[in-house]
Order: C-alpha cells, then structure tokens, then sequence
C-alpha cells in the first residue's frame, strides 16, 4: 500500500512538472499581437515580414488582425472594459483619447522609462529632435505609443499640368495673380491639345480642399478652421483676408477656372482610368498626383510651390512628421523590454527597407553603383506588397526610408518630386500645436464642431457657388450664426488646450 502511494505521489509530481514545462514551452512559443491592418489580401499569419523579423530577432507572435476598422474599435472598447490583452498593439491606430484611457486603466503601460536603454534607434531620433517625443508625450508626460516618423511629410499639395505649361510656353505661377492668368490660358488655350474646351483649370474637392488656397492670402488654419497668433487662438473665417480669399474664389468660379463640380464631385468621380481620354485638369489638389490619374499621366504634373504673398510664401502642414498611435505594449505583457527591442528594428533604416521593400537580394538588388532595383521575382509578383510587406494600409511604428527611396534605379521623377516635397515641407507650418484630449474633451469639441464647421463649410460654398451675395449683410450674418453655434465657448476651449500645453 505504501509503495503504490508512492508511486501515486511521484506520478502527481511527474504530471506537475510535465504540466509546468508545457506551460513555459507555450510561454515560449510566442507573444500575442493585435492590431488594424484593412489592405486587401494582406494576412499576418502568413505574412513574410513578421516571419524575417522573428528570424532577426527571435520573437514570435500569434496575431489578432483586425481587418475592419469598427471591429478594432470594439476590440479596443473590449480591453478597456477589462477583455483579454495581447502583449502589443501594432498598426495600433489608437486616438489620443484612447491612449489617455488606457493609460488611466491600466491597459497600456508607460513606455518612456525603457526608451533610452531598449530603443537605441528611436532614442537617437528623440535625442536629435525632442520635439518628436514631446509630440507623443501625453499630459502626465508618460509615452504610452509610439510613432511612425517622416522626413517628408504628405501634404495636400497643389498638382500643376507641366505639359501643359509647355505646349502654352508658361512658366509657374508664384502670386495668385500670376496664377489667374495661367488658369485663363489652360481654359481658353486648348493646352491638352484635343481641338475641345474640356480642360478643367483647377480641380477641388468641396470646402476643404479649397481653403488651402487661402494661403495666397496668407492664412493657414487647422480642420477646425483655427490658428494660434502671438499666443492666443485666432479663427480663420474672422480675419480680414478671409473675404477677400472669398471673393477671389467667387471670381475664379464666375470665371470657369474652378472645377464647376468642386462641390458635388466624389474623389472617385474624379479618377480617371480611360487611357483614351485626354488630361483634363490644369492644377489639382491631391497628396498625389496618381491618386488621380493614371500612373503614365502623374509624370506630367509637379508639385505647385506655394503662392507668395506679402513677399512671404507659407503653406499649411496637414500631415506632420509624427504620427502618433501606431505601437503600444500592454500591462499584460511580462517582457516589455524584448518588445520595445522588436519594435526599435523599425526605427534603423533596414528595419525600413524590410517593412516597405523587402529584403535584400531576394526582393531587390543593390548596384554597384549604389541604386537599387526590384528583382525580376518581385516585378512579376501581383500580391509581392501584401505578401512580403507590412507598409500600407492603417500606420506602422518606424520611420520613412526617405534616403533608400532616393537610391532607387531608372528614374529622376521620383527624386524630383521628393525635392519638390521638400520646398513646400521647409515652408509649412502648424497651425495649431500637436494636442492630445480626453474623450471629454473630445466630445465636447467634436459637438461645436459639427455646428461651426458645418457653418463655415457651407456659407463658403453658397458664396463661391453665388447662392449667397457676397457683402456686409451677408457677412454679419455669417458672424451672428457663428455666435450662436457656440463659436466663442469653442474658441475659449481650444484657448484652454492651449494654454495647457
């Protein structure tokens, strides 16, 4: 009897230890990753970059990919009403609200203190500008995400036809003038050569592509419709110039130089595919060109600098350098340490090239004369970008390969355009600092909001259209409606968020 309780005990110690081991082999077995990730086809189980980066650096995930932006929302919602946490959050997309809530909740946890001992690369970067980690710093001064960094920030710049300017012997536009008469000669010059006045000088889309143009005015505001001047927060529709951008606009749509359907178009109304159809747009509003056209027709436009005005030239930065939201290690990760290390990867230039080329010599060559090129391999792969690649689709943490992108083989048009991009970058600016608000706060901006911006938005258009006369009376009314809707309590709020920075 006692050898067989003996025997019974060690086979319970034998099970226990069995038991013990399984578990840290599954421990071992990889940490859980979630995050957004819509691009079509694009699975992260199967995924080649995460399979390179495990083999880099020896960290394995299972992955929770969220395919539809309303479920990561709920999925997020979920971990904040105390749901099961994976270790990080990748392709996070989290609001400042959100981070702000997680960090309260204990969902997410303060990453600041490993940053300089595990991010050697990211550090660098913080060291070299610390406006990047104040730009994700939250107010208590904890760093719960971390950020996507690019040198060239997109922007919503102005597309000009340069075939066009060729066929017409023009040179650019520098002053709002001088853009009048190249916007008259591309509507009555027939630049795109078909024998037809079909061309549409200059190409929009609704209210918020249009108030870019106020920077030939010298005015430069946020979605909000505001900026800060000497410390105190200002509101576009009420300066001065306002009416006069106003009624330049009014002018150029009497004229035919605006798009006629700038305000009733869709952006996919306006994609053109026929590649019997001729160009059509003059000038154009996009952060690209291909975003519009065909690939073949985006080589005949350039970037627009920015129109002077007052002998200065400013532009408004829509995009930033940072972009906030993109990693963020939860409390239920045992080794944030070996997570930050992951991620650092994505902050040196290989650890780039990896998540938006590939790797080298198998999906691009290098030349001896430093260009590099895709392989034959990948030019003849379709789904190449959402099988090897993570770049695209909702932000990744890392940084953009601005200088490997340089190096890139057989043509001149895309070092071109960056040199362009970085004449209007050196010239933008913010008009409001980088902010973070709690959902309150949030929501009390986003309700003023949808009145006045709803206010703004359409008084513009009713004016440009000529549903609206443009004087005294109309604009009295214009301020008395603003008023109403709660415009200085929205001032005085952002004033606030201000002042707290």
């Amino acid at each position: 009897m006692r050898k067989r309780l003996c025997c019974l005990i060690i086979a319970c110690i034998m099970l226990c230890l069995s038991l013990g081991a399984l578990a840290e082999d599954t421990a071992a077995d990889g940490y859980v990753m979630a995050g957004f990730d819509d691009t079509q086809y694009r699975d992260w189980d199967s995924n080649k970059f995460f399979s390179r980066m495990e083999e880099k650096t020896g960290v394995r995930f299972s992955y929770r990919q969220y395919k539809n932006e309303s479920d990561w929302t709920a999925a997020k919602e979920a971990m904040l009403r105390g749901g099961d946490l994976p270790d990080v959050l990748f392709k996070a997309a989290l609001s400042s609200s959100e981070m702000i809530e997680m960090r309260e909740k204990g969902v997410l946890i303060d990453l600041k203190p490993y940053l300089e001992s595990c991010c050697p690369n990211l550090w660098a970067l913080f060291q070299a500008h610390p406006e990047y980690l104040d730009a994700i710093s939250l107010p208590d001064g904890s760093v719960v995400a971390l950020p996507y960094i690019v040198s060239i920030p997109m922007q919503n710049y102005m597309w000009i036809n340069k075939q066009w300017l060729k066929n017409l012997g023009l040179s650019e536009p520098t002053t709002a003038e001088e853009l009048v008469q190249v916007l008259e000669a591309f509507r009555d010059q027939d630049p795109n050569r078909n024998g037809k006045q079909d061309e549409i000088p200059f190409g929009f889309l609704g209210p918020f592509d249009l108030k870019f143009l106020a920077h030939a005015f010298g005015m430069v505001a946020n979605d909000y419709n505001i900026f800060v001047r000497d410390g105190e927060v200002c509101f576009m529709p009420l300066e001065e110039n306002y009416r006069l951008f106003v009624t330049w606009c009014r002018d150029l749509y009497e004229a035919g130089l605006l798009d006629q359907n700038g305000f009733t178009a869709s952006s996919a109304a306006r994609q053109v595919t026929d590649s019997n159809q001729p160009a059509t747009y003059g000038v154009i509003l996009a952060p690209l060109a291909a975003d519009v056209f065909r690939v073949d027709w985006s080589t005949d436009y350039d970037i627009l600098q920015p129109l002077v005005y007052d002998g200065a030239q400013v532009y408004r930065d829509f995009a930033g350098q940072v972009l906030r939201g993109t990693f963020a290690v939860t409390s239920a990760c045992q080794d944030p340490e070996k997570m930050l290390r992951w991620v650092d990867y994505l902050y040196s230039e290989a650890g780039s090239v990896l998540a938006s080329v590939g790797l080298e010599n198998e999906d691009y060559l290098i030349d001896p004369d430093g260009t590099w090129r895709l392989s034959d391999a990948t030019q003849n792969n379709p789904y190449f970008t959402v099988s090897y690649l993570i770049d695209g689709g909702a932000t990744m943490p890392g940084i953009q390969s601005d200088g490997f992108q340089r190096r890139f083989s057989g043509t001149s048009a895309l070092q071109e355009t960056l040199d362009r991009q970085e004449k209007v970058n050196a010239l933008c600016v913010r008009p409001f600092p980088v902010y973070s608000l709690t959902r309150a706060q949030a929501d009390t901006a986003a309700a003023l909001q949808e009145k006045i911006g709803y206010l703004v938005d359409m008084r513009l258009a009713q004016w440009v259209l000529g549903e609206e006369e443009i004087s005294d009376e109309s604009f009295q009314r214009f301020y008395n409606e603003l008023e109403e809707a709660g415009l200085p309590q929205f001032l005085a709020f952002w004033q606030d968020i201000l002042n707290g920075l």
